[in-house]
């Protein structure tokens, strides 16, 4: 891994937010404990949301807004590519990229996304000790 490589992850907003809050608070709590494990240097969240209305996005920042602040977020109705990508469904759009696609849902994706992150951090912090 590459100095300043990050290793975004994309999960889906309208997903975490049709799973209810208890849902939402399991997904955000893996979040923060990842970037204070792997570090805001390596590690970035986007939530994309495509059927979430706008008043729900404001609902769920003022709800999460500590956790938020304390994780490098972006949160965008518009695809893009990434590092890892959690999808219950592939994408589409063919210029949409990713290194790694866990087909599931967030949480499992989740467990996936930290083996591999954890994995190649660990390679990167040896290989900059010898």
């Amino acid at each position: 891994m590459k100095q300043g490589v990050i290793m975004s992850l994309k999960i889906s907003l309208d997903e975490i937010m049709e799973n209810g809050l208890d849902y939402e608070r399991k997904v955000l709590e893996n979040l923060f404990r990842f970037s204070n494990i792997l570090g805001s240097k390596f590690f970035k969240v986007i939530f994309l949301h495509k059927n979430t209305k706008i008043d729900d996005l404001n609902a769920f920042v003022d709800r999460n807004e500590k956790i938020l602040f304390h994780i490098n977020t972006k949160i965008t109705g518009n695809d893009c590519s990434v590092w890892f990508a959690i999808e219950r469904e592939e994408t589409k759009n063919p210029g949409i990229t990713y290194r790694y696609r866990y087909p599931g849902d967030i949480l499992s994706g989740l467990v996936k996304y930290f083996e591999v992150a954890s994995f190649l951090k660990g390679k990167y912090e040896d290989s900059n000790s010898r």
